[in-house]
């Protein structure tokens, strides 16, 4: 399995055990970092980028406010159950 797909799994493994709250990127990081993986935020970031443009996840952002949060699809859950 490549890295990117490993850090998508990841993603999509903390999101799907979150539902329906949000993470940032950073919390993603900080979490799979506790579990022993080495990824950076900006590789989180570049690969929820992509879920996102699958429809797989949704940025909340809110006007005024930097800080950009991840939530999971009913898509991703979808796959996620049938996949992962």
């Amino acid at each position: 399995m490549k890295r990117e797909d490993s850090i998508r799994k990841e993603i999509l493994m903390q999101l799907y055990a979150l539902r329906p709250f949000t993470a940032s990127p950073e919390r993603i990081q900080r979490d799979a970092s506790k579990a022993g993986y080495d990824y950076t935020v900006a590789e989180v970031k570049r690969e929820l980028s992509f879920l996102n443009d699958q429809g797989l996840v949704i940025e909340i952002g809110d006007p005024g406010v930097t800080a950009r949060l991840y939530r999971i699809h009913a898509q991703g859950i979808t796959h996620y159950e049938q996949n992962l």
